[in-house]
C-alpha cells in the first residue's frame, strides 16, 4: 500500500446491548453526515410507509458501499450498513466503515465479507463491544484500486447481487431506495 495512504476503520450506530449510540474510529465529519442522512431517511421511511416502515427496515439486507471523497467525508469510504436497534428498542442503522486517505482506494471483497459477519455479530444476545472492537482491528486489509466516478457512490448486497448507483450526497431518496430494494409485500 502507498505509504501516503492511511486507512482507518470504525463503527457507528445502534446495537442491542447498549441504550444509546455506539461509535469509534470514524471522523466527526463522517459521523455527522452519516447521522443526518439516516435521520432524514428514517423520517422519510416513516412518512412513506406509515405502519409498514418497520417491517421493511428490519428486513433490509446488509448493504456494502463504496464512495469517493466528498460524498460522505473528505476521504473515500467503504463499508457495510445494516439495520440496528438499541437496548431500549430504538431503531437506527449500524455501520462499519473504512475511511481511506490518500489515493482513492477501497478494500477487497474479503474485507466486506468479514465486515458483514462482524456487523451481524451485533445481533447476538452475548454481544460484547470490547470483543467487537478487537475483531474490527483484525479485519483483512488488502487494498485494491477503487474505480468510481466523482460524486457517485455504489451500493450492493452479497446475498443476491443487488446493486444501486447513487449520484450526489447522501439523501433520503438513497435510504428509501435501499429500504425498498426488496418488496416485502405485506
Amino acid at each position: 500500500m502507498n505509504a501516503a495512504s492511511r486507512i482507518d476503520a470504525g463503527f457507528y450506530g445502534k446495537v442491542r446491548t447498549h441504550g444509546d449510540f455506539v461509535g469509534r474510529g470514524l471522523s466527526a465529519a463522517f459521523v455527522g453526515r452519516w447521522d443526518a442522512w439516516l435521520q432524514r431517511g428514517l423520517l422519510a421511511a416513516r412518512e412513506r410507509h406509515a405502519g409498514g416502515w418497520l417491517d421493511r427496515y428490519l428486513e433490509m439486507p446488509v448493504w456494502r458501499f463504496s464512495a469517493p471523497p466528498s460524498v460522505i467525508d473528505d476521504c473515500a469510504c467503504t463499508g457495510v450498513l445494516m439495520p440496528g436497534i438499541d437496548a431500549v428498542g430504538r431503531y437506527f442503522p449500524f455501520v462499519i466503515a473504512r475511511q481511506i486517505e490518500g489515493a482513492a482506494r477501497a478494500v477487497d471483497s474479503r474485507w466486506h465479507v468479514e465486515a458483514c459477519a462482524l456487523a451481524l455479530s451485533t445481533l447476538a444476545p452475548s454481544f460484547s463491544l470490547t470483543a467487537f472492537e478487537s475483531k474490527l482491528a483484525t479485519l483483512h486489509e488488502q487494498p485494491v484500486a477503487l474505480a468510481s466516478c466523482e460524486g457517485v457512490s455504489m451500493w450492493w448486497t452479497q446475498e443476491d447481487g443487488a446493486t444501486h448507483r447513487h449520484e450526489g450526497a447522501l439523501d433520503a431518496s438513497l435510504f428509501l431506495d435501499l429500504l425498498e430494494a426488496y418488496d416485502i409485500a405485506r
